[in-house]
């Protein structure tokens, strides 16, 4: 039936006798895949649904009845509220009145509350209108109106919608099934406001029931507004063999046609017959798919009308009406199995397919008000508009080249040249190895340009499409002219998240461009991405490869964190840029890649991208007219970030050169940092905010950025009572790349981890209705719990209590939030090692602080770690400070959390070897003077850190004397005697009994699990794994396969399977058998205390896992007819023992393993699904089931794993006699 209703298409359908109960729901909502309102009754009887399918507007308000008999929801569509019912009356007039009461007093109720004139209201309401007119056979002569729906329309001004458009037509929407007895007892009801919005009122036969469907268009928008949308290729033609043979076929035609003189004009020209061909045959399979349906339903219809039925009539009615049923059985199960296949293929793994299963439907970017000269508007045609004009407005240039060349005189001895050799790589001619480089690029799915054609179908015809389109390319490069379709660009509007959707300023344009475009940038961008990092400074991190969005973060915590150590009076300025990419003008950007030295041709190609583009802006009902983009580069175009990064990178420059004292931090000058148009100026005092402001307004008239100074914001350093300064809010708290900046402790840690860990909650319960398996929840946890905890542990400490609750949240989600079969320590190893791959978050957050060291070690003197540098610099520097066996509580210095942090999670991972010589007492955590512990800089310089260096050759120690002698050491008897008298007794015990010379001592080694610290071998992968194990040491799973087989053999049983293509369920199983926590009575009475333990098949015996898939005699006799079946197919090299089946076998060759193994888990499979359905595991069955269902889906699977099954399976005819 979904499949019926999704077919026709409707925004909404009203369903009656449903028959369901809560417990329907989950899976309803999971096979229809929209909103769905109910009102239940019971399984034998009454039910009501209201299903809705890519409704444009949504449901504000719904009430129901407690029987499953009505169900009433405010509609809110356009700038309209609709009262919508769904009614199933009784087969009773005293219980139809009182519903009917019931009816009235609610729509009254709802008319007020809401202010409304539409009603509508629709069902099988169990009663005609007209007992003469609507019922056969009739009592009734003449008209004769059914008082009580009469009363009903009266009171309420409803009226009969189909009777309206078939005023005296008899016509029957409920047959008996041998159409003795037949009714008008479905219809539509509404208000004459809702009449006049009707254009069409229809009955149609409906598979699967004896009533016929009652079709409604309402049309309420004004004629003028509708119009349809641009064309769009359905990659589904890809799937037709005569299809593509066509295209192939049409590609060659028009390369061939030496009538059209260019490649540019026959690639146009192409594109055009391209869309023809494909509109034209979808209509063509569309029509022929519907043929039979079609020719059916006339047949219905025409049965339908008639007033008299024949014996031969009714015979045919019940014919016909059977043949519709089957054609959507038939689609139902096709569905059915392709949906599987998809599932088996792609379920629960890190795919686009998985990922989009709970994403919530979006309306669509419909603004269905908007906020124009200080009024709210919902009229459409207004809207349509002002939206149109805005974005002509704001594409319109106002380029001063006085400005501009003011500006870049200014910076011209500053702006730092790109080298010959990228210069080179820009300005060369393009390849076929860059172009085949390009379509990977091109990402599959995603929405086309105007030009209609995906990626999707580029990627399908590349073989054939490749040297034409690089013929293009050559050509364009040559006239310096893009093609006319390649100009062109629809604009998209997207809200900005947290925003008032009524303000238009609140949406993101992001431009739909055509890929043959798309293709010609990717190049140019993988072009600039060689070289650009030697031209744009280390303090812009947008875009950037290897450049990360924390430091920014970091830069401003710091400088918070550690305000005791700024000594000016400084104030960090955020500055907020009016629509940045948007607004950059044309002839600024040129004349700045000119200036960076771009070559020509690169420059010339760059131009030719903006010179005479256009857009149309895609509106609620259409598009609005094309118009220039004189400005501004296009969000969604991927060679724009880099262009704009070059654009603003002249800003930075001429900050960074002007005259303006700079903010010191251990004499380390900063001024800006920025992340693509996020910028931040450090202040060194407040006065400083209208010189910057200055400097800003210089570069906005050149190149058209302009600030939003309502949306700037200041933060003092250091504590200030100003509120504002210069028209510019003064903030205690600053939102600022995704983090919440601020002072309050508390305050962070509420909104920056607590908001996200309740955010991962919701995100993780909305999976909870789907029955997925342990595998699917355990990458969840990675998708959208983690993912989002990492955020702020890049830039932030998490305390304790939060790692905590995100472990919880985590472990809790993948069982379900039920009892835990598996410890986390086992969870958390790898598959080989009988784990689930799960990560625990304290290991995760190590590996980023660790990370964050790595970092810092690498670029010491960036402008990032200026603060964290001069601060460790104090204590001998970060590097030395890592080979101490220092206590970050006992450091002579004060440190923020998150550096706290940064140094347990390296005590964690790093393996201190002690040795009473070796190690440094320096910032060592045992050698303590008034609790902290000591580090003496000038100490240092002379080589003194170890013990050792207070003994002489002979083992002695040496006196005050003979210690400052030898090392040069100018320091008071009291600084020698306070540093020896720290150093405990037993150390020093220790030192003297071991003979080494000072000379040989050496620093530890900063090694991680035996591999240098800064090595690129020491991924996060690794740490996290090696941290796991240290973490987690206990060795999972200690049963009988650790036993039985070897090694390689157990890692083999416990990974294989993973890749096979069988469903996750079939899977999960397989994980738990050899895991040995499938729940088995047995095992659920020792952890559980249930009463029974017997055998759910043989009730004689204990159920373990064993007895269950080996022992019992019912499975005994399953798997000896499976043994004589597959020994038809096979060679089997033993029979099958219970290790085979409960772990796998290994045969001499491999078809038969693979094939075995699979069937081996799948029988299995079999096995639990005969506990849990209460039935005795019969091999007829499962070999029906293996045919119908997995053999069926192996035929439509694509990937190598399930054709290599496949084929192995032909090679043995396994399937057949």
């Amino acid at each position: 039936m979904f499949m019926y209703c999704r077919n026709k298409n409707p925004h909404c359908i009203l369903l009656q006798e449903t028959h369901s109960t809560d417990s329907d729901e989950k899976f309803w909502s999971n096979q229809w895949g929209d909103q769905i309102t109910y009102s239940h009754g019971t399984t034998k009887s009454a039910g009501v649904a209201i299903l809705l399918n890519n409704f444009p507007g949504k449901i504000i308000y719904t009430k129901h009845d407690s029987d499953g008999h009505w169900s009433l929801s405010v509609l809110h569509i356009e700038d309209s509220l609709i009262i919508l019912g769904n009614i199933y009356g009784y087969c009773n007039i005293s219980k139809n009145k009182e519903l009917l009461t019931t009816i009235e007093v609610n729509v009254e109720q709802l008319k007020q509350r809401f202010s409304t004139k539409y009603v509508l209201l629709g069902g099988d309401w169990n009663m005609v209108m007209d007992e003469a007119l609507d019922r056969f056979p009739n009592k009734f002569a003449n008209v004769h109106p059914n008082r009580t729906l009469s009363d009903f329309c009266n009171n309420l001004g409803l009226i009969d919608l189909w009777r309206d458009k078939h005023i005296n037509e008899k016509q029957f929407s409920w047959f008996k099934s041998d159409a003795s007895s037949r009714s008008r007892i479905d219809f539509w009801l509404g208000t004459d406001d809702i009449l006049k919005l009707t254009s069409d009122c229809s009955m149609s036969p409906t598979p699967l029931t004896d009533h016929c469907s009652i079709n409604l268009l309402i049309t309420p928008l004004p004629e003028r507004l509708r119009h349809r949308g641009y064309w769009k290729f359905n990659a589904n033609l890809l799937k037709y063999e005569l299809y593509c043979r066509e295209i192939k076929e049409l590609v060659n035609k028009i390369l061939l046609d030496d009538s059209i003189i260019t490649y540019t004009k026959k690639w146009e020209y192409l594109k055009y017959k391209i869309r023809a061909y494909s509109i034209s045959f979808s209509k063509n399979l569309k029509r022929n798919q519907d043929l039979e349906e079609i020719k059916l339903v006339k047949e219905l219809n025409l049965l339908c009308v008639k007033q008299i039925l024949t014996d031969t009539d009714k015979n045919n009615l019940l014919t016909l009406q059977a043949k519709l049923d089957s054609i959507y059985e038939r689609k139902a199960q096709g569905a059915f199995v392709r949906s599987r296949a998809k599932w088996t293929e792609e379920g629960e793994k890190n795919s686009s397919y998985f990922c989009r299963l709970e994403k919530r439907r979006q309306v669509k970017n419909h603004i269905q008000s908007l906020i124009i000269n200080n009024n709210e508007c919902t009229d459409q045609i207004l809207i349509a508009k002002e939206i149109s004009n805005f974005y002509q407005n704001l594409y319109c240039s106002s380029f001063s080249t006085q400005d501009c060349d003011l500006l870049l005189d200014q910076v011209k001895d500053f702006v730092p040249q790109i080298s010959e050799d990228f210069k080179e790589v820009c300005d060369k001619n393009i390849s076929m190895e860059e172009l085949d480089g390009a379509i990977m690029c091109l990402k599959l799915d995603k929405s086309p340009g105007p030009d209609g054609l995906t990626a999707n179908f580029y990627r399908h015809f590349w073989v054939y499409l490749r040297e034409f389109i690089l013929q293009v390319f050559k050509e364009i490069l040559c006239n310096n002219s893009l093609p006319h379709s390649m100009k062109q660009g629809v604009i998209t509007l997207i809200p900005k998240p947290g925003r008032d959707s009524k303000v238009l300023d609140n949406y993101r344009p992001i431009t739909l461009l055509n890929c043959d475009y798309k293709l010609l940038t990717y190049i140019y961008t993988n072009r600039l991405k060689t070289g650009l990092k030697d031209v744009i400074s280390e303090t812009q991190t947008g875009f950037m490869s290897k450049r990360s969005i924390h430091n920014n973060i970091r830069l401003v915590q710091d400088l918070l964190e550690y305000s005791d150590l700024v000594e000016d009076k400084g104030f960090i300025l955020f500055l907020d840029f009016y629509k940045a990419f948007d607004m950059l003008e044309h002839q600024f950007l040129f004349k700045v890649l000119q200036m960076f030295g771009f070559g020509p041709n690169f420059c010339r190609i760059i131009e030719c991208f903006y010179n005479g583009t256009t857009s149309s802006v895609a509106l609620p009902h259409g598009t609005s007219p094309r118009f220039t983009i004189n400005r501004g580069v296009k969000q969604g175009c991927n060679i724009s970030p880099f262009l704009f990064i070059l654009a603003v990178e002249v800003m930075s420059i001429y900050i960074k050169n002007s005259k303006i004292p700079k903010l010191k931090v251990f004499n380390h000058p900063i001024i800006i940092s920025q992340l693509a148009d996020d910028t931040t100026i450090f202040l060194k005092n407040l006065d400083q905010t209208p010189k910057v402001l200055e400097l800003i307004n210089t570069f906005s008239k050149a190149s058209g950025l302009t600030l939003n100074l309502q949306k700037c914001e200041l933060m003092a350093i250091h504590d200030s009572d100003l509120e504002e300064a210069y028209n510019i809010p003064i903030k205690s708290s600053v939102k600022y790349l995704g983090i919440l900046i601020t002072k309050d402790a508390k305050l962070s840690e509420t909104v920056n981890i607590e908001n996200k860990i309740q955010n991962c909650k919701s995100q993780l319960n909305r999976w909870l209705q789907r029955d997925l398996t342990l595998f699917g929840r355990t990458y969840l946890t990675k998708m959208e719990s983690l993912s989002r905890c990492i955020y702020p542990a890049y830039s932030m400490a998490i305390p304790n209590k939060h790692i905590k609750a995100i472990n919880q949240l985590n472990f809790n989600f993948i069982w379900k939030n039920r009892v835990h079969y598996l410890k986390k320590a086992n969870m958390v190893k790898d598959f080989k090692d009988g784990g689930l791959q799960a990560i625990d978050f304290e290991c995760l957050n190590a590996v980023l602080k660790v990370n964050w060291l790595k970092s810092f070690l690498m670029n010491e003197n960036s402008i990032w770690y200026c603060l964290p540098r001069g601060l460790f610099k104090k204590i001998g520097g970060i590097d030395f400070v890592l080979r101490c066996d220092f206590g970050a509580d006992r450091l002579p210095i004060k440190l923020s959390a998150f550096h706290k942090q940064v140094l347990l999670c390296w005590k964690l991972m790093y393996a201190h070897n002690f040795t009473p010589h070796q190690t440094p007492i320096w910032n060592n955590r045992y050698v303590l003077h008034r609790n902290k512990s000591l580090y003496l800089d000038h100490w240092m310089e002379k080589g003194v850190w170890s013990i050792r260096h207070f003994l002489n050759d002979n083992g002695n120690w040496m006196s005050y004397e003979e210690f400052c002698l030898l090392y040069n050491l100018d320091c008071s008897r009291s600084q020698f005697n306070t540093v020896l008298n720290s150093v405990p007794t037993a150390v020093k015990y220790l030192v003297q009994n071991i003979s080494i010379q000072s000379a040989d001592l050496q620093l530890p080694a900063l090694q991680l699990y035996g591999v240098n610290l800064l090595d690129k071998s020491n991924s996060n992968k690794r740490l996290r794994q090696h941290l796991t194990n240290c973490i987690f040491p206990v060795r999972p799973n200690k049963n009988s396969i650790l036993n039985l087989f070897s090694d390689s053999e157990v890692n083999k049983w416990r990974t294989a399977y993973l890749k096979y293509p069988l469903s996750p369920k079939a899977k999960e199983v397989n994980f738990k058998i050899l895991n040995n926590i499938f729940p088995s009575r047995e095992l659920l009475r020792q952890r559980f205390n249930f009463d029974t333990n017997s055998c759910t098949f043989c009730d004689n015996d204990i159920e373990t896992t064993d007895h269950l898939f080996f022992f019992c005699m019912h499975t005994g006799t399953f798997w000896g007819n499976f043994q004589d079946w597959i020994s038809t197919k096979l060679f089997l090299s033993h029979p099958l023992k219970r290790e085979d089946i409960i772990f796998g076998t290994t045969h001499r060759d491999k078809r038969t393993d693979l094939i075995l193994n699979n069937l081996l888990i799948l029988a299995k499979f079999f096995i639990h699904s005969c506990k849990w359905g209460n039935r005795k595991p019969n091999f007829s069955a499962f070999k029906n089931l293996l045919m119908d269902n997995h053999f069926r889906t192996l035929k439509l699977m694509k990937n190598k794993h399930g054709i290599q099954l496949l084929d192995a399976y032909n090679e043995v005819n396994l399937f057949e006699n």
